[in-house]
């Protein structure tokens, strides 16, 4: 039996907290460092135990380069690789250097920021934190582009169905493939567009939140470039994300998914910043730009505190 780690299925939190972190220049993952993430599962249950208002749930994602480290060379996921370098892209789908994720949310900002601080200081002998943004809930589970986020995410047990590798990869059951994305809005633009042609680049509409018809809605329609079918079944992926911002700074998505495979996400960001048999790509993408992007695996808590060992 393997357990999942608590950020990943969970319906969207208030709250969110992203950070990703960068091995420091000269330092290997040492016994110290495994048994610290070896109680990071144990320091997630106590804090959420404490403070059960919070509703507190974590992921901790591990890169493909510095995998090695922690679990050996000849014992990896089977699908585990760099986030991809797209050919023939139109939109930038940039790559990170980054060798850790938290993704941490809740429904109370103070108990991630402890949490979090407990993490950093307590792994920043090796490594480094890149980069720190806070996520929120905006009006009714929307991007502040104004549209519902999310709609395509599969419901009750299909999340688990969705997010966690199975049998097909019996060692690493209960884990699941991460992959980020941090969007910048420019909601200058996106602002003066009629809500018709705003509706027309998602692919539904803005009030009711319903997909467009098919005859409707463009290929170039965010919806028509990341709902793709194969035999007759829709590819999905769990998405975790959240808008982030400031009023006077940059504002837009912190995209996160979670699939028991990564191939989905790979599919679905193609067709999004490349023209594929169509010719096409996303329209959206003219008004909100990538500039992070990095992909994890995220094990099970079995396997984590198997670290220790």
């Amino acid at each position: 039996m393997t357990t999942p780690q608590t950020g990943i299925l969970p319906p969207a939190s208030s709250n969110g907290l992203f950070m990703l972190f960068h091995r420091r220049l000269g330092r290997r993952v040492d016994q110290a460092c495994k048994q610290l993430v070896a109680s990071w599962p144990s320091r997630v249950a106590e804090l959420a135990q404490a403070n059960p208002d919070a509703e507190l749930y974590a992921t901790l994602g591990i890169g493909p380069e510095v995998w090695p480290e922690f679990f050996g060379a000849n014992s990896k996921p089977a699908q585990l690789r760099a986030f991809p370098r797209i050919a023939g892209a139109i939109h930038p789908a940039p790559i990170t250097q980054c060798d850790l994720i938290l993704h941490l949310r809740a429904e109370r900002y103070d108990v991630l920021f402890e949490l979090a601080d407990q993490f950093t200081q307590a792994l920043g002998e090796w490594f480094d934190a890149i980069e720190t943004v806070q996520g929120f809930r905006y009006r009714d589970r929307r991007d502040l582009t104004g549209f519902v986020d999310g709609t395509e995410n599969p419901a009750d047990d299909e999340r688990a169905a969705v997010a966690l590798v199975g049998s097909e990869d019996a060692q690493w059951t209960g884990g699941s493939y991460l992959h980020i994305q941090r969007y910048v809005h420019r909601m200058e633009s996106w602002n003066k567009l009629p809500v018709k042609q705003q509706e027309a680049i998602i692919g539904r509409t803005k009030d009711s939140d319903e997909e467009l018809p098919d005859e409707d809605r463009p290929l170039t329609a965010h919806i028509s470039r990341v709902v793709i079918e194969e035999n007759g079944e829709e590819l999905q992926i769990l998405r975790q994300s959240l808008p982030y911002g400031s009023p006077s700074g940059d504002k837009g998505l912190y995209f996160t998914s979670y699939c028991k495979t990564p191939a989905v996400f790979e599919q679905m960001l193609t067709r999004m910043v490349a023209p594929t048999d169509d010719g096409r790509v996303d329209h959206l993408l003219n008004f909100s730009r990538a500039v992070t992007g990095a992909a994890f695996f995220a094990p099970s808590i079995e396997k984590l505190r198997s670290l220790a060992e």
